[in-house]
């Protein structure tokens, strides 16, 4: 059970990346005309596999993050 606990929390923070790819997020902050590298660095991290980084911002707050981040950036650019 510890374990599968352990293994779940990466796969669910790896799922909200997926997800966010398909969705078009993680275009929309990657492509995006100005984005913070420290966000893009932390969002590298997880792509790479340090799903289990508790430092990482993005994987203690992945369920909202992302998409609110998008979302700033979409607003962002709008106005730009």
């Amino acid at each position: 059970v510890e374990y599968e606990d352990i293994i779940r929390k990466g796969v669910d923070v790896f799922r909200s990346m997926v997800n966010a790819w398909y969705n078009g997020d993680m275009h929309t902050i990657f492509f995006a005309k100005a984005i913070d590298p420290i966000i893009k660095k932390q969002l590298c991290s997880i792509l790479a596999g340090y799903v289990w980084d508790e430092n990482n911002q993005i994987v203690k707050k992945h369920k909202t993050i992302i998409e609110t981040l998008a979302k700033v950036v979409r607003s962002t650019e709008a106005v730009a």
